[in-house]
């Protein structure tokens, strides 16, 4: 949340997670988790959140080392991976939640998350092939990241086209987001029927095979423990570039209608 959406310091730790409403399915969990972590984190003196989302990088990185250099120590990343998402979840909400929030913080957040996929990619393409001496296993590497990173790019020149073409889109992009998360959590607390139920579940999961940071992590722990970097890469390589190709088109479309749909929360 940037800063100009905090108008004073929030008094319930639960207020601070943000809805998910276009979150993967990883993120439906990991922000629960890190809220139940909020009450002790905010009581601990001199602890910042840009604190927190260093030590989240560096147990990322760790991770990251372990699983690249191979043997059994690379079980500790079944462990590192997951709880390193955990405090990038943390981050955010003692931000919020302490009145702590900045556009360092902010631009420290999302630039290290982007090369925390670049490390992961590193250490499971070079577990691959020091497990199969396969060449493939580097190239899938640096596919899954760079479908990761052309998403961004095309999600940050779809809004660009947007601002260019109505100057209001980002106030507009705005008020659609929290008209969206007021309805989301409505819906959540109403009885349904049946079918209501069936588009609930819909909402909450229709992103099932969207590949970011939190499946990188759930996964990848997954993969450590089963020992099989080779499946993970293949899963990660095929699938960045895929979901990229249909953002490509996806946000090309929209583009060229200019119609509403730009104003609702815009996934990568």
């Amino acid at each position: 949340m940037p800063p100009d959406d905090v108008t004073k310091i929030a008094k319930d730790p639960a207020s601070v997670v943000e809805p998910n409403y276009f979150s993967n399915w990883g993120d439906l969990w990991y922000p629960l988790w890190a809220n139940r972590l909020l009450g002790p984190a905010s009581r601990w003196r001199g602890l910042t959140p840009n604190a927190v989302t260093i030590s989240s990088f560096v147990m990322y990185a760790l991770a990251a080392c372990l699983i690249g250099r191979g043997g059994e120590t690379a079980m500790l990343a079944v462990v590192l991976l997951p709880l390193s998402y955990v405090l990038d979840c943390l981050d955010g909400q003692l931000a919020r939640f302490t009145g702590q929030t900045s556009v360092i913080g902010d631009y420290l957040d999302k630039t290290l998350d982007v090369l925390k996929i670049g490390i992961i990619n590193l250490a499971f393409a070079l577990a691959a092939y020091r497990m199969t001496g396969e060449v493939v296993y580097v190239v899938l590497g640096f596919l899954s990241c760079f479908g990761l990173l052309f998403r961004y790019y095309i999600k940050l020149e779809t809004m660009f086209s947007a601002i260019n073409h109505d100057p209001a889109y980002l106030d507009q992009s705005r008020l659609r987001r929290h008209q969206l998360y007021a309805t989301l959590a409505a819906q959540g607390r109403a009885d349904k029927s049946f079918s209501q139920h069936m588009q609930w579940l819909w909402l909450r999961h229709h992103s099932l095979l969207a590949l970011d940071e939190a499946e990188h992590v759930t996964l990848g722990a997954i993969a450590v423990a089963f020992e099989r970097p080779d499946l993970w890469l293949w899963l990660f390589g095929v699938g960045q570039m895929l979901i990229a190709l249909v953002r490509l088109v996806q946000r090309g479309r929209q583009i060229i209608a200019q119609d509403g749909s730009l104003t609702y929360p815009m996934r990568k």
